[in-house]
């Protein structure tokens, strides 16, 4: 099985962005790159003393988490505010769970997200089916759950399906955390991102070897002002102690800085080969 992958972007992400309007598109263009390659999660860290940018942070969350969300449910939990603005021009992610308005109608199996609205010794869902669904089982209210749901002769047939199963990707979760250290140390591997690490094609076998390994990794990306060393320096870390191995994923670069969202693509289309290609 793959290594799952985290991705730890700073908290200070698009915080360097004047227009809102800029900022939410390119938050929206990482919550695609992360749902293409079927990243499970995305975690927010401190990059300065003192965590200045948290407010930051939880704008960059509340974006991913509006993409993450399948458009029949949007409405219900997100109410119109000036955060939110710019929201009609993010991309759609068209994942698995956010089915086609015609799914409902069409016969075979498609899954969906469901938000639980009452619970009790049963619990009711809203799943964008016109009418709420109920399943026989307690379930936390306003928490979303996917659905594997089958239509057959205009009947629909529905049941819940565990997340840790992975029978489906559900798209990506998102958290902010107060310590980069700290948030690291759960990790067996920890790839770090940087033009002064080592040429991507020179250690494309160590990457899979070390990919390979554990069961569990993470990427990590500096911000728009300062690489990861000068992060770690800042935060009064030890660099080497932090990280598995620092990779230049795009060398030779011509561009004088690439920004983080180009790096995100980039460096996430080159693991995703090493796990699922040949490398050699």
């Amino acid at each position: 099985m793959p290594t799952k992958t985290s991705v730890l972007l700073p908290h200070s992400f698009t915080s360097d962005v004047p227009s809102m309007r800029e900022a939410t598109l390119r938050i929206g263009w990482v919550g695609r790159t992360l749902a293409t390659f079927r990243i499970p999660e995305v975690v927010l860290y401190p990059d300065k003393p003192g965590s200045p940018d948290v407010k930051n942070a939880r704008f960059v969350k509340e974006i991913l988490d509006y993409l993450a969300t399948a458009p029949y449910l949007r409405k219900k939990l997100y109410p119109i505010k000036h955060s939110l603005r710019y929201a009609g021009l993010l991309p759609p992610l068209n994942i698995p769970t956010h089915p086609e308005t015609t799914a409902s109608k069409t016969e075979g199996t498609h899954y969906r997200q469901a938000l639980v609205t009452a619970s009790g010794e049963t619990s009711l869902l809203e799943a964008g089916l016109g009418k709420p669904l109920r399943i026989k089982k307690k379930l936390p209210r306003n928490t979303i759950v996917t659905l594997k749901v089958t239509v057959r002769e205009g009947r629909i047939k529905y049941r819940i399906v565990p997340r840790k199963t992975e029978e489906v990707y559900a798209g990506y979760r998102v958290r902010i955390v107060d310590s980069l250290a700290e948030e690291l140390s759960k990790y067996p591997v920890r790839i770090a991102t940087s033009r002064l690490g080592q040429p991507v094609g020179e250690v494309l076998q160590e990457l899979k070897n070390l990919l390979t390994s554990s069961g569990k990794a993470c990427v990590v990306f500096g911000s728009a002002e300062k690489g990861l060393k000068q992060i770690a320096e800042d935060l009064g870390l030890s660099y080497d102690s932090l990280y598995t191995i620092t990779v230049n994923f795009a060398p030779h670069q011509a561009v004088k800085t690439i920004r983080t969202e180009e790096a995100l693509a980039y460096t996430l289309a080159i693991i995703n080969l090493i796990q699922h290609g040949q490398t050699h």
